[in-house]
């Protein structure tokens, strides 16, 4: 038996009692900690899957949640009983043995808050385990679809609609369990935490069911689907997707023009959008985070493309007086095709042959983790949403790609915080705002 000590900012100090093959708390431990105590509304009950030595249970606990707690390795349960008891968290923390996968296994009644540390070892080569095997069943990961998508079929169904599940994932490298496994099954996903561990990145997601699980409203044909958004109710998440229309509106008053297939939706959000961020760099962020689904390249600011600079959607965001909140518009391409003597190009180049249900998914959940309100789950980070902005923007810059501002070569220094683009001319920098027309030439290579 190993003794530690285990002490952070609003936890502990523990003495923890750590038996051999139970996984010690170590930086991804504190990393989950520290995304558990960003969690908001009222605490009430709470699951933790692989609890190990108990620690996160007992954060949880100190954070007013009654939390039963669950490993499929006998001696972490006698380890977490023992830690749990020792320290005073007896009356509030319930130790089991079993877990995601066990035969029998479900989420327990009455569940809020499901929380778990994902194993992200590389399972092991056949004849060549790393571990001791037990420990190795409850650190490694699965081969297909990892643990991740383990619990995600077990929540399938009705009944989860209030239920916020918080993830620790390992996003560089890659693992086997991906938020993208969430994201097209209709969750939405919040980053609430994140850390580069030497040459790995994990990330703690806060995860929900987009809209509370609540079917979106649909039309076959009208005039436009942002005006129809204008006139949904002003509570809840709101959203319409329609097969046709017939006066869709693109960027400065242009018309949208559509296939039948293609996805044409709309959103309003019940909220100011100065909540969470500016119109122009919320526009960016949704942009930036379905490009990240969608395996496209963003163009300043608010068109999706292809690799090759090929026009694949668009987005656009409203506000007026006579409305609260704002809307959005988006619109994308489901195969390419010649619009007024231009080559556009659509998801089918870039993800494949995807059903359009399945896109609006993802897109659905995507828009939703950015601007949904959850009351458990903090809006997103405002330094967040510029990083993964620019970093989708510079993804096409770094193809080659030419701008110019009237006649004059710029080069793209970044984006300000209300999404305009910091550019470089003639020695002089200037803010572009969307309002100016800026030209890009993609380069061939």
């Amino acid at each position: 038996m190993k003794k530690m000590r285990f002490d952070m900012e609003n936890f502990g100090p523990w003495e923890i009692d750590v038996a051999p093959t139970v996984y010690p708390p170590r930086e991804d431990t504190e990393l989950l900690c520290r995304g558990v105590s960003r969690l908001t509304g009222q605490a009430s009950k709470a699951v933790e899957i692989g609890c190990g030595s108990g620690v996160v249970s007992m954060a949880l606990s100190t954070l007013g949640w009654n939390v039963e707690s669950y490993d499929v390795n006998p001696y972490a349960v006698a380890c977490s009983r023992a830690n749990v008891e020792r320290h005073g968290f007896g009356d509030k923390i319930t130790i089991k043995e079993g877990g995601v996968g066990e035969e029998g296994w479900k989420v327990p009644e009455g569940t809020k808050l499901i929380v778990w540390n994902l194993p992200y070892l590389e399972p092991p080569e056949e004849g060549d385990p790393i571990l001791e095997p037990i420990e190795e069943a409850s650190m490694s990961d699965l081969s297909s679809g990892g643990w991740s998508k383990v619990l995600l079929d077990s929540l399938e169904g009705p009944g989860n609609e209030d239920l916020t599940v918080v993830v620790l994932f390992r996003t560089d490298p890659i693992s086997p369990s991906s938020p993208s496994d969430w994201i097209s099954s209709g969750w939405s996903s919040r980053p609430i935490a994140m850390e580069r561990i030497g040459d790995e990145k994990l990330e703690v997601l806060a995860l929900w069911k987009t809209g509370s699980g609540v079917v979106e409203d649909r039309e076959e044909l009208c005039e436009s689907a942002m005006d129809i958004a204008m006139g949904m109710p002003d509570t809840g998440w709101q959203r319409i997707i329609v097969d046709s229309q017939l006066s869709g509106r693109g960027r400065r008053g242009t018309t949208w023009e559509s296939n039948p297939g293609d996805l044409l939706a709309s959103w309003k959000i019940n909220r100011g959008s100065s909540e969470i961020s500016t119109p122009g760099m919320l526009q960016i962020g949704v942009g930036a985070a379905i490009c990240e689904s969608l395996n496209c390249d963003l163009k300043w600011p608010n068109d999706l493309i292809s690799t090759s600079g090929e026009k694949i959607g668009g987005i656009m965001i409203e506000a007026n007086s006579s409305s609260p909140g704002f809307r959005i518009g988006i619109g994308i391409n489901s195969s390419p095709r010649d619009v007024g003597g231009v080559a556009c190009s659509g998801w089918s180049e870039t993800m494949g042959i995807v059903p359009l249900e399945t896109v609006f998914r993802i897109v659905d959940s995507r828009v939703s983790g950015i601007l949904e309100y959850i009351e458990m789950v903090p809006d997103i980070n405002q330094e967040l949403l510029e990083i993964m902005s620019w970093k989708a923007l510079s993804r096409s810059l770094s193809r080659g790609v030419q701008a110019e501002l009237g006649k004059e070569k710029v080069r793209i220094l970044g984006i300000d915080v209300n999404g305009f683009l910091l550019v470089e001319v003639g020695g002089r920098e200037i803010v572009i705002s969307d309002s100016q027309s800026i030209t890009w030439r993609y380069l061939e290579i």
